[in-house]
């Protein structure tokens, strides 16, 4: 029995290790290649010269300062993004025929990467919040509602014959077939839309933004402060794995996998 209980123990721990293995090898790469190709320290500074930029940032309070502001503009253009695009996927789908029509135009519009809508957010809103909370709310809308209405289409059609033929109304319909069996398309929907939001943040404050980590990064170009833009996309690639370990394993635990949808 304590065999049994250590086995789940053993392959997390297992795991774990295989996912720190790439990082490890990374930063070993890292450490060696300035000695080894004679690159200059202000092309690619040290781990050593970047935690001693990291410890000076946290203490003036300036990191943390960009972190909090994109952080802030992701959550607010996040939910406006999903408190449209969810419901509205929902509608959409639930007519085959209004949902196949509009499948193309929502794919041709997912397609369109944060970046590209940038220059029209400026002419728009202006340089400044305005024009990054576009960029993120638009690119979270269109990748959640995409996956919204696919995860409808999935759905079998005898399932709904199914239910109507037992009395089911329109809400119990959708409330005990469409959006559990949907449920695996728009949580993918909504992990997609937050890693393109998240990407569609930094590009939005290189270019239109007055804080945050994309605008520390790009205004440390300027002065060739190489340390900070590698500090930037270590922070950018950190928050992204604690959002999705924190964020979307613990709902794909208490939906997904409690409607058994998944193992």
């Amino acid at each position: 029995m304590i065999a049994r209980r250590s086995r789940p123990f053993m392959r997390r721990g297992s795991a774990a290790l295989t996912g720190i293995l790439p990082f490890i090898a990374l930063f070993a790469a890292w450490a060696l290649l300035p000695a080894l190709a004679g690159i200059p320290e202000f092309k690619l500074p040290s781990p050593g010269k970047v935690l001693n930029t990291f410890t000076n940032m946290m203490a003036d309070g300036s990191l943390m300062a960009h972190v909090w502001a994109s952080l802030q503009r992701l959550a607010a253009g996040y939910l406006l993004g999903n408190l449209i695009a969810i419901p509205l996927g929902l509608a959409i789908a639930l007519n085959r025929a209004v949902s196949e029509t509009l499948t193309p135009v929502l794919s041709f519009f997912q397609s369109i990467a944060g970046i590209a809508w940038v220059p029209l957010a400026i002419i728009w809103f202006g340089v400044g919040k305005g024009s990054v909370l576009f960029v993120i709310a638009n690119t979270i809308f269109f990748a959640s509602i995409y996956s919204t209405v696919i995860g409808v289409r999935t759905i079998p059609r005898v399932l709904f014959r199914a239910s109507l033929s037992h009395g089911a109304s329109r809400w119990d319909i959708i409330s005990n077939v469409v959006i559990p069996g949907a449920m695996v398309q728009i949580l993918v929907g909504l992990r997609t839309s937050m890693a393109y939001g998240w990407r569609a943040l930094v590009a939005g404050e290189m270019i239109a933004g007055t804080d945050g980590v994309g605008y520390m990064t790009l205004e440390a170009v300027q002065w060739y402060q190489a340390e900070i833009v590698i500090l930037g996309m270590i922070v950018i690639g950190v928050l992204w794995l604690l959002m999705d370990a924190l964020l979307f394993t613990p709902i794909e635990r208490v939906t997904v996998r409690r409607w058994g949808m998944v193992r």
